[in-house]
This record gives C-alpha cells, structure tokens and sequence, in this order.
C-alpha cells in the first residue's frame, strides 16, 4: 500500500463529516454519494482500515473525483478541518494503479502520454512544437500538451504577444510533457522519470525563466512533488502572472474594452498555489469597472476540470454539465465573456455556453 500513514486521519475525520458536500465538483455533476468526499473517505475506510479489495464501484468512485480541492479550500476555512481529500485520493489511485485495477481510460492515458506526450491520441509531429527552430533565450514558453496539440489558437495568441513585445522567447522543439498527468492517474514512477526528462531538457535550453499557459505544470514546476528541482535561479510564471508583470512596467498595455468580463479561476494556478490576483488584474487593465466577479470565485469556484482526465474519453456528458454550470453562474451576472486560464478550462466551460469563452492569452492578444 502506498497511503501515508498521516493520511489516514483524513479517512477517520471524513467518513462522519458531510460538511463540503454542496461544494463537491464531481457530485454536482453525478448527483452521487459516492462521489462526494465523505463517500469516498467511507469507501476507502473499507479498504483500508477494514481490509477489503479494491472492488469496482470503489474504483470508479476514485477515478470520478476531479481533484479540484474545492473541498479542501471549505475544510480550510473551518476551525476544526484541514483535511486533504484530494491528496488521500492520488495515494488511493496509486495503489490501485500498482494492482492493475485502474480503469481502462488511465490505462490508455499512460500508454499515450509516454509515447506521444500527450493524452489525445495524436502523432508528435502534429503538435504546435513539431516545427519549432529551439534556440537559446531569457524565455521560455512552456505550452502543455492541451494548448502544444489541441488549443493551438492559444500558443498562437501567446506568441502574438510576445513577437509584438521583441521578447527574448523560446519553445521546446516536441516538447516534452512532465510527470503531473501521469502522477494524478496514479503512476508515480512513470511520472518522475517523465519530469526528469523535460526538467534536464529546460535546464539544457539555458532560460532564466519559464512561462506557462497549463496550470498543471506551473505546480509542478513551483511544488517540487517528484523530489527535485528545477535550477533555482529560473523563475517560474504561469502567463497571467507574467502578463501583469508586463502591464506594471508599462511594457504592455491595453486598449479599453466595454464588454462585461468573468473569471473562471484555476484550481492548479489558484487554489492549489494560492495566486489569484494577477488574472484579475490583467483583466481591470482593459475591462476596468466591467470587471465582474461570480458568486462563487477564487477558492470556491467549482471545478473547471484541469485534473478531471476522464472528461478525455467518452464522458463528455461530465463536462457538459459543469460547463453548463459555470456558464449559467456567468450568464446570472450579466457577463458577456468568460475568460479562462487553462486550455482544459476553456474546453470545459465552453461547452454549451451561449457566451463567449477566451483563454486569458486570446483575451490580452485582441486588445494590443
């Protein structure tokens, strides 16, 4: 078994405590029990503490959650919480995953991100990076495999700005993807040896620093999770960060726009790193006073599915309902467009949303 000891107290204290259910992500989608943390904590007290099998609905059960930490943000915000459901669920699935009992669409993740660096199915020579001249550079542009092979209209407005800027800026030829994707499935040691990999192959580019569109790799790249660093002179931005950075040296700036502007926060960039204002800047350098927030925002906002990996295979119905979710909490407010700041959320919240959704790279791109 590979749960930490210290974890089990979360299972203990869980399995009684219905408290973060309205704020569970997966639930509000499923409508399930077992999909909420409670359900989960109380499922794996049966593995764990009363000793049986990981059994099919208990796997599914694992697999569901979407690794938001919405409930950890709530339990935080409690006197006697502060525990960690999503950190109890990577230490189930990698013990699921070491049985050989991890779904099917984790399997075929696995078998795709170390042969392709990516989870779609698609060929490494029909990525963004496939054509890219790597050179030496102060910058570099860390994509993920969502925007290097999906979401290309968000490199090309990234680049777009950056060009505009004469920033000193480089891409990794067929980047790489890191260990992140692969960790969250459950399997670690897959997932150290693909961060080593891309971590000696940033370090070999000689870039002072990294800019990223995917939240998930900007933690991995700031938590030091797989047990090394990167070189510590290299800064680490995730794009709106470094966006703003720009804005506030006047390097960068924006013409005024009238629409009236949302956020979808990021779960990996925010809640998990604790950084919510630089987005929001960005977007009051152009919206100013049209800058609306939702009801629920930053730490509470639910899950816009940047860790919800099996909204890749035919579990789309998923994604729909929450998209349809953060959409109509949009809408509520009046808000003409959503801006994102991951290609995943783009994705998710796009779906069946009568407004316009824009990574925060489309949005800057627009108003130069």
């Amino acid at each position: 078994m590979n749960i930490d000891k210290n974890i089990l107290n979360t299972i203990e204290a869980c399995r009684y405590c219905p408290m973060c259910k309205q704020v569970c992500s997966s639930e509000f989608v499923s409508y399930k029990e077992s999909d909420t943390p409670r359900g989960r904590a109380i499922l794996l007290y049966d593995v764990y503490e009363a000793g049986h099998e990981f059994d099919e609905s208990i796997v599914e059960s694992i697999y569901n959650c979407f690794l938001c930490g919405c409930c950890r943000s709530w339990c935080d915000g409690r006197q006697e919480g502060g525990y960690d459901i999503p950190e109890l669920v990577k230490f189930a699935r990698r013990d699921i995953a070491s049985k050989g009992s991890e779904p099917l669409f984790a399997k075929t993740m696995k078998d795709l991100l170390i042969k392709n660096d990516n989870p779609f199915g698609i060929e490494k020579n029909k990525s963004f990076s496939a054509d890219i001249k790597e050179k030496k550079a102060e910058v570099l542009y860390y994509m993920g495999p969502e925007v290097n092979f999906v979401n290309k209209e968000i490199a090309e407005s990234t680049v777009k700005i950056f060009d505009s800027l004469k920033i000193n800026y480089t891409v990794l030829k067929d980047e790489n993807v890191g260990g992140s994707m692969l960790n969250l499935l459950g399997y670690f040691e897959d997932a150290k040896r693909k961060a080593e990999k891309l971590f000696k192959k940033i370090e070999a580019c000689g870039c002072k620093t990294i800019v990223t569109s995917d939240p998930l790799f900007y933690d991995e790249f700031k938590s030091n999770c797989f047990g090394f660093n990167l070189n510590s002179n290299i800064k680490v931005y995730q794009l709106s960060e470094y966006l703003w950075e720009l804005i506030k040296t006047k390097k960068l700036v924006l013409k005024n726009t009238d629409k009236k502007i949302t956020l979808a926060d990021s779960e990996f960039f925010g809640r998990y790193n604790n950084v919510f204002d630089p987005p929001r800047q960005v977007i009051k350098s152009a919206a100013s006073s049209n800058f609306i927030e939702m009801r629920w925002n930053k730490e509470k906002l639910i899950s816009a599915g940047e860790a919800a990996f099996a909204f890749y295979n035919d579990r789309t119905c998923l994604s729909d309902s929450l998209g349809q979710k953060i959409c109509g909490m949009a809408k509520h407010i009046g808000a003409e467009a959503i801006i994102t700041l991951s290609a995943a959320a783009k994705n998710v919240v796009s779906y069946g949303c009568d407004i316009k959704v824009m990574d925060i790279s489309e949005f800057v791109a627009d108003l130069i």
